[in-house]
């Protein structure tokens, strides 16, 4: 389902198919897009080891680099480089850790180590990330990360990029959430428009709950013998 289909499925069902309209095109579509990327925050967002999004430069002697803002949170880091695998740490996590350069040992959170890139350090803050060491020299690293959608729902003939198929229909709930707090004597119905954000946010539950069953491969368990 495309953009325009969504609308006209909202039209159809909110009996809202006739000009004048209560709700503009402009209007539907942003509210489109805000249940587009609702819809993505709520189920953890969208898995991804290729776009733009997920290449970042470490530069020769600087600390840190900033993240594209679509990115939720890296699952994991590959200097490409090199093809070395980086190991992403969480700040709180950082005070016990050392790294070894040329037979000395130094913590992790010492500032001024520079030498080849070992760890990439999260939580700072949330749109960069810091290197342990800082880079000697420039490098690529590649990321497996869940983020945002990377354009914004704003016309007809888009494409809902990184939902399944099965999910844009549901995608209306929000939109009607949205359409029924529009303050107009014709539109807004609180009582709606607060079943229809509860309706939307159960569903984005089980649709997470069916992605992350997905993301992991069955285990098997193995019996021994008495």
């Amino acid at each position: 389902m495309e953009s325009h289909e969504l609308l006209c499925t909202f039209r159809e069902d909110s009996i809202d198919n006739v000009e004048p309209y209560l709700w503009g095109d402009s209007e539907v579509y942003r509210y489109i897009n805000d249940a587009y990327f609702m819809f993505v925050r709520l189920t953890g967002g969208i898995s991804d080891g290729s776009s733009a999004a997920t290449q970042l430069t470490a530069t020769a002697d600087t600390a840190t680099t900033l993240l594209h803002e679509s990115v939720m949170r890296i699952r994991t880091a590959r200097n490409i480089t090199d093809n070395k695998p980086l190991k992403v740490i969480n700040v709180q996590d950082t005070d016990n850790l050392t790294t070894e350069d040329y037979g000395i040992i130094r913590a992790i959170s010492d500032p001024t180590t520079i030498g080849s890139v070992r760890y990439m350090i999260i939580g700072e803050e949330e749109d960069y990330v810091r290197w342990v060491n800082i880079p000697d020299r420039d490098i690529t690293v590649q990321l497996v990360i869940e983020r945002l959608p990377l354009v914004s729902i704003t016309r007809s003939r888009q494409r809902f990029l990184g939902v399944r198929s099965e999910h844009h229909y549901h995608l209306l709930k929000w939109v009607r959430h949205l359409a029924y707090r529009k303050q107009d004597a014709d539109t807004f119905n609180l009582v709606k428009s607060d079943q229809e954000r509860d309706d939307f946010t159960q569903y984005c539950e089980f649709a997470k709950r069916e992605k992350d069953t997905r993301k992991h491969k069955v285990r098997t368990t193995s019996y021994g013998g008495l």
